[in-house]
């Protein structure tokens, strides 16, 4: 299995910082169906599909490309993540 690379609390504010203003905020639900599916007391999910593009992915794409160098924000070519 391969090693999971946890975010520091830092990371975490930092990439907060940059993509809070270019998405919007989602609420919080809770699901009780989750809940007793887990055996957990209380299972919140955050429905990211709500976001302006539909997907949470929009958060990712805007901190990797708010912190593209000059150079490689001049160079690179985006392609759609099917192509990857």
């Amino acid at each position: 299995m391969a090693d999971v690379l946890v975010p520091t609390l830092d990371r975490l504010k930092q990439a907060y910082a940059v993509t809070s203003t270019a998405t919007q905020v989602t609420p919080l639900l809770e699901s009780p169906a989750l809940a007793r599916e887990a055996g957990a007391a209380r299972v919140f999910v955050k429905p990211e599909s709500l976001q302006w593009a539909g997907s949470f992915k929009v958060r990712g794409a805007y901190w990797r490309l708010k912190r593209l160098s000059p150079d490689e924000a001049r160079n690179r070519r985006p392609r759609p993540s099917s192509l990857r």
